[in-house]
């Protein structure tokens, strides 16, 4: 028997908006959910941003978005230092997005905590050796996700988890994940729905971070034809979605269609 759906989850990148384009039916199918007072949360893997400038910056691409209404990974891994309990942290992310910890002291040289998350292009080998021999000596790999790539307009680019991957590698050691597809993550997106997890449902383009986290939780998932999706990935991938749609725009004729809110 299949479960209402109660409450969403949504990916952002490559499901509302592609670089700085919101896509179509994007703030059309939030005002939808709204009238049906079906509450729902942004889940992404961002880590440029804090969670106020990033909620800032989908208002400019015209997204109607609450920063209340975002959980980001930036922001799972301040909550996971402060859990357990670290100082002093190495942060290897943009500048933008290391104001969300601003509470913990920085230190390159003897970090408790190295966190990892999106510096785009500036990754190297010097970094890299760094790195591994500050985990070797004992720091806490924090990843604040292991996307494989994402979407731009110039096509697929290199995620931050091919360098988290290296470092594993290189020390033996499994880094700590804190976003997409952890249990943690969904578990503070979800907190406030008041459902059962057959009744919350994933919407997102990534199918081991968004599809394939979902399915683990036992939420009901949807694969939207848009951003990082490809057609041959989607056709070898092990992981399947229950629910197969072109895009955001599609999502709510397809729900009503298919009886399931």
């Amino acid at each position: 028997m299949i479960s209402m759906i109660k409450a969403f989850l949504f990916d952002l990148d490559g499901v509302f908006y592609v670089d700085d384009q919101l896509l179509p039916g994007a703030n059309e199918t939030l005002k939808k959910l709204r009238s049906h007072k079906i509450p729902y949360r942004f889940i992404t893997n961002n880590t440029t941003l804090p969670r106020k400038e990033l909620t800032e910056k989908l208002k400019g691409f015209g997204l109607d978005v609450n920063e209340s209404e975002l959980v980001s990974a930036n922001y799972a891994g301040v909550l996971y230092l402060k859990k357990q309990g670290y100082k002093k942290c190495r942060l290897v992310l943009r500048k933008e997005a290391q104001a969300d910890y601003d509470i913990f002291e920085p230190n390159s040289n003897q970090p408790q905590a190295i966190v990892i998350g999106d510096i785009g292009t500036t990754w190297d080998y010097n970094l890299l050796n760094e790195l591994m021999n500050q985990a070797l000596d004992g720091a806490q790999l924090v990843a604040l996700h292991k996307g494989r790539y994402f979407q731009t307009q110039e096509g697929l680019m290199l995620d931050s988890g091919a360098f988290v991957a290296a470092l594993e590698h290189a020390t033996g050691t499994p880094a700590l994940v804190v976003g997409k597809p952890e249990a943690a993550f969904f578990e503070l997106a979800t907190q406030d729905f008041g459902c059962s997890k057959k009744e919350i449902a994933m919407v997102g383009d990534d199918l081991i971070n968004d599809i394939g986290g979902a399915q683990k939780m036992n939420y009901s998932s949807f694969l939207v034809k848009t951003g990082k999706y490809r057609p041959h990935i989607y056709q070898k991938s092990k992981i399947q979605p229950e629910h197969l749609i072109a895009g955001i725009c599609d999502l709510i004729p397809y729900i009503t269609t298919h009886n399931l809110i």
